[in-house]
């Protein structure tokens, strides 16, 4: 190495300044120009710069002078613009179902819509989703996010899905080249965990966890989102949990996804209704075992559960958080709080509209000529 460190371009100050300022209002926060500077540490003159062109490029707006500050003249206070850009959310977590929906610079659901796949979601229903969902507006598209079940690639690429029995697909490619939209694809439990931290409960260290035909986990630890050195972080359905359990659908006995999906309960619970309460206590309690060894490794405070409220309900919850309690608790460290999610079936939709936009709106300058179309 020579020793030499690469000096920040103006264009990566710019993205760098862009997003620590839109940090600070996101997902509906108001907060002076002033108090903005104070907060990323940026001089009054480089907080107006930036705060300006985000207010021209329809990021923020201005709501008024702030009539909390002293004498002279008081700093303009300022919010999220949720009028002009539109993001294109698709949450294909359900094969048979493709939702999509529109969201607001805040991460706002504002329009949604569906389309039956009973033969199983493919391309050319997602890209067709998409087009509808842009065409439904005449505001600018500022990007398209597509949240999926399975592995996915940083570059897009749908490494697999058994679930839309997707493999190596270039999705990110494919929709980009019909719709000629930034588009980025993610996992669905990612996405679901990302809502979950913005608009729910969960702390900068928390794990969530989606049950339902599959079961699949999503961990943020410093209020970054781990994917893994493959992408597979999170990756928990094939993990076996007690060799002698059931035959899964992959081959092997004793599958975690085998053991507590929805389906396997539902299933269960159809063959003796009368035992209904004992199986999903049994469910979450098996599930707080296996969930007591990374919460104790990696010092969580909030673990969320995803999933069907006649499934996820509070014989579940409460035999997972006393399973928890029971085998990690000690005088020097905590288990973690065990809650429901709380943001309904627009959970990912959100999710992956929030990773857009977090991930987009830095780069918006590069795009100022659609300010002056819309």
């Amino acid at each position: 190495m020579s020793g030499t460190q690469a000096k920040a371009s103006p264009s990566d100050i710019r993205i760098s300044n862009i997003t620590a300022a839109f940090k600070q209002l996101f997902p509906a926060t108001q907060i002076s120009r002033a108090n903005i500077g104070k907060l990323i540490g940026l001089s009054r003159f480089t907080t107006s710069e930036v705060t300006g062109e985000m207010v021209d490029n329809r990021i923020l707006r201005e709501l008024g002078p702030d009539n909390r500050e002293g004498r002279g003249k008081r700093s303009q206070v300022l919010a999220i613009d949720t009028d002009f850009w539109r993001i294109v959310s698709i949450d294909l977590s359900n094969p048979k179902l493709a939702k999509g929906a529109l969201a607001d610079l805040s991460g706002r659901i504002v329009d949604r819509t569906e389309l039956p796949a009973d033969n199983g979601c493919s391309v050319d229903d997602v890209i067709s989703l998409c087009k509808q969902l842009i065409a439904s507006t005449p505001l600018p598209i500022l990007g398209i996010g597509i949240a999926v079940t399975g592995i996915v690639e940083p570059d897009g690429v749908v490494r697999k899905s058994v679930h839309l029995e997707w493999n190596e697909l270039p999705l990110k490619a494919e929709v980009e080249n019909a719709t000629g939209v930034p588009t980025l694809v993610g996992n669905d439990t990612n996405a679901a965990l990302v809502a979950e931290r913005f608009f729910g409960d969960c702390s900068p260290n928390s794990m969530l966890i989606s049950i339902g035909r599959g079961v699949g986990a999503a961990l943020c630890l410093n209020d970054v989102i781990i994917e893994g050195s493959s992408s597979t972080a999170g990756e928990i359905a094939h993990v076996v949990v007690d060799p002698n359990g059931p035959t899964c659908e992959c081959g092997k006995r004793g599958c975690l996804e085998s053991l507590v999906s929805d389906d396997r309960l539902q299933e269960r619970i159809a063959q003796d209704p009368a035992s209904r309460t004992r199986i999903l206590a049994e469910a979450g309690a098996l599930l707080g075992r296996v969930m007591a060894i990374p919460a104790g490794l990696l010092d969580l405070r909030d673990i969320s559960i995803y999933g069907a409220p006649e499934i996820v309900n509070a014989q579940f919850i409460d035999a997972m958080e006393d399973e928890i309690r029971r085998t990690m608790t000690t005088d020097y460290q905590k288990a973690p709080q065990i809650h429901r999610c709380r943001q309904g079936e627009d959970l990912t939709l959100r999710g992956q509209a929030t990773i857009v936009i977090r991930t987009l709106v830095p780069t918006i300058h590069e795009r100022g000529s659609l300010i002056g179309d819309a």
